[in-house]
């Protein structure tokens, strides 16, 4: 097996593997992958002959399981008798054995066993019967059996077959590929492949100078796993951050298509047509609908569609190790590259990490600028800031995240996660509580006067500004000035009477406040939103109009077009109340005249319902007098009612406000 010589791991979970080494003529290259590798390695493995040969071919062992595989083959290895009970399955199968000086040729009739007595005690004979070419029955002791040359040349492969299920089925969860390589002579060969591998890690200490003046220093090391079976001796390692696409594909497992059965034609005996005299037969046209009410899958079998992507590996290009500025306890080689959204951290050293084994691998050691810091944040801790370093990432490398430990001197001062630092960058982290300030913040509104009013459609809309107040005050005890970042959580985006934040995140204001000792530091930020407040111009009143004229929100002609609004409004709702009370009054008219028809009904013919029915009669004629001159009032009602309306819609179109 070629040795990895060196191997390439991703933050997404997958790993680059090379194997290189000399092979000489032709050649078979054993590998050996886990069965859920064998997606990834069928889908990326890529074999390079340097000498000018060739692969001819890549062969695996099937994904079916060792029962599966054995049942498709006539012979078995019994678990007892290995020989005997063997020997009896190959019925029929020509094979020769030693006899005396030469040999024997013939086939296998069968195992037989053959009882003796010697010396009182029964003996069991195991023989094998041969019919011999010369056509002779001969019964062989197995004892006597020293070899047996089977002489049929599929009997032999069957048996290579078999033992070599045997041999593959004792690597559980194991499973081999073939490189066969062709060429003539010593050559280098690689064979590199991508496969899902542990994802590496990053972790950081972050030594904090005890005197003024000097730099932090900050060491990286990278977690690495090899789960690999095979031990990594020299390898070149390189650890890549970023997401280059990566899936999994099913090849490995075998694929069937359906296809469609095509009956066999069977037409009887065709007899002679009788043809009637003056007639024509035309044959039927097969209808496209009944075309349509095919099956597809009963025409052309169910359709899988399989799609791959090819995913091209990043190109790594090579890069100078950057200069070292701090002294070194930890002796580092490493070269960093940047191609694209992909960062590199290549070990300049071979690398050793047996298998099964994980390694601490230094990637880093250098100075950084840091300011230590307190940043509050009333989210993460109400009462007190948190002591931080404010880290501007002058290494000249992007920083991978991770956990960092942080060392004061010799003295340990807490822990923090750091996110992902391109160079340049900027980040705070926060690793303790600073106990030394504490925090008390109180929020309130601010409703300003109205600013000005204009006009929307049908609306007047005054406008005014609300101012939202936080007041914080910082009380320090701590006996040295410090300075503290606030992340101010906003909800308008105009500030009034604030300093200018340091930074702006996508949450918060962030203000720089310096605090001295010993004292208390008061820090106000207000925002400023605009508010509205519609008022509708079809219902405006004459106490309205007053207000927007004592807020001067409008001028003098503007206020006497609303007040003929408002007039007119009193007008339309006028002709409503009095159309509203006609209309009253003509459904009580409607209903005592159906109960004046119904009593009609009910009367007879005496001389007193006679006069009775007269006074209904003159009821309902007064009646229906009242009700014609209803009518005219309630349509010349709705004619008024509707030129009013159309007189303030013009009204209203014609308001400008100025």
């Amino acid at each position: 097996m070629l040795p990895v010589r060196c191997v390439v791991l991703f933050k997404h979970g997958v790993g680059f593997f090379q194997r290189m080494g000399n092979i000489d003529g032709d050649q078979v290259i054993e590998l050996s992958f886990k069965a859920d590798q064998m997606n990834d390695v069928l889908k990326s493995l890529t074999a390079l002959d340097y000498g000018g040969g060739t692969f001819a071919a890549l062969s695996y062992d099937s994904e079916e399981p060792l029962e599966k595989r054995l049942s498709n083959l006539n012979m078995h290895i019994p678990e007892k008798g290995a020989i005997s009970a063997f020997l009896d399955q190959l019925k029929g199968v020509r094979i020769s054995l030693p006899r005396g000086e030469g040999r024997i040729e013939g086939m296998v009739m069968g195992i037989e066993e053959v009882h003796r007595a010697k010396d009182r005690i029964m003996i069991k004979d195991t023989h094998l019967a041969l019919l011999s070419d010369e056509g002779k029955l001969i019964r062989v002791p197995l004892l006597e059996v020293g070899d047996v040359q089977f002489l049929d040349e599929s009997i032999r492969q069957d048996l290579r077959t078999l033992m070599d299920i045997f041999s593959t089925g004792l690597r559980k969860d194991q499973k081999r590929v073939l490189i066969h390589a062709k060429g003539e002579g010593k050559r280098e060969v690689s064979l590199s492949y991508v496969v899902e591998a542990p994802v590496w890690k990053t972790s950081y200490r972050m030594i904090l100078p005890e005197e003024e003046g000097q730099e932090a220093l900050l060491q990286g090391w990278a977690l690495v796993d090899n789960t690999t079976e095979d031990d990594w001796n020299g390898v070149t390692l390189r650890l890549v951050s970023g997401l280059p696409i990566s899936f999994i594909h099913d090849l490995y497992t075998p694929r069937y298509r359906k296809r469609p059965v095509i009956g066999v034609e069977t037409g009887g005996v065709v007899a002679p047509p009788l043809v009637e005299k003056g007639k024509l037969q035309l044959h039927q046209e097969v209808g496209k609908a009944e075309i349509e009410e095919a099956s597809i899958d009963d025409l052309t079998g169910s359709s899988d569609l399989d799609v791959d992507l090819a995913v091209d590996e990043p190109e790594v290009a090579r890069a100078p190790a950057p200069q070292r500025i701090a002294s070194t306890s930890v002796q580092l080689h490493t070269r960093t590259e940047e191609t694209g959204d992909l960062f590199t951290y290549e070990i300049t050293q071979p690398v050793d990490i047996a298998r099964s084994r994980s390694a601490l691998v230094p990637i880093l050691q250098e100075n950084v600028e840091t300011e230590p810091v307190a940043l509050y944040n009333r989210d993460i801790r109400e009462k007190n800031p948190m002591t931080a370093l404010r880290i501007r990432n002058t290494t000249g490398l992007t920083l991978e995240g991770g956990p960092v430990t942080i060392f004061h001197g010799n003295n340990y001062a807490g822990e923090a996660m750091m996110e992902t630092m391109r160079k340049e960058e900027v980040r705070f982290v926060p690793y303790s509580v600073e106990l030394g300030v504490t925090v008390r913040h109180k929020a309130h509104t601010v409703k300003e006067a109205y600013s000005r009013a204009m006009k929307s459609g049908n609306h007047i809309v005054k406008i005014y500004r609300e101012l939202f107040v936080t007041d914080y005050e910082f009380a320090s005890n701590l006996d040295h000035p410090i300075t503290v970042y606030l992340d101010h959580s906003f909800q308008y985006d105009i500030l009034e009477g604030t300093p200018e934040p340091a930074e702006v995140t996508d949450d918060f204001w962030r203000f720089k406040i310096d605090l001295p000792p010993q004292k208390t530091t008061e820090f106000t930020v207000k925002e400023v939103c605009e508010r509205y407040e519609g008022v509708r111009i079809q219902n405006i009143i004459r106490a309205d109009i007053h207000q927007m004229v004592s807020d001067k929100l409008i001028p003098e002609e503007v206020k006497q077009d609303l007040e003929q609004i408002a007039d007119k409004m009193l007008e339309i709702n006028e002709i409503k109340h009095n159309l509203s009370k006609k209309g009253e009054q003509q459904e009580e008219i409607e209903k005592d005249q159906s109960r004046l028809r119904e009593n009609l009904k009910a009367l007879g013919d005496s001389t007193e319902e006679s006069k009775l029915r007269q006074q209904y009669v003159t009821s309902l004629t007064k009646q229906e007098k009242i009700l014609e001159q209803l009518r005219r009032d309630i349509e010349d009602g709705n004619q008024s009612f509707q030129k009013a309306l159309k007189d303030r819609d013009s009204m209203i179109d014609k308001l400008e406000l100025g």
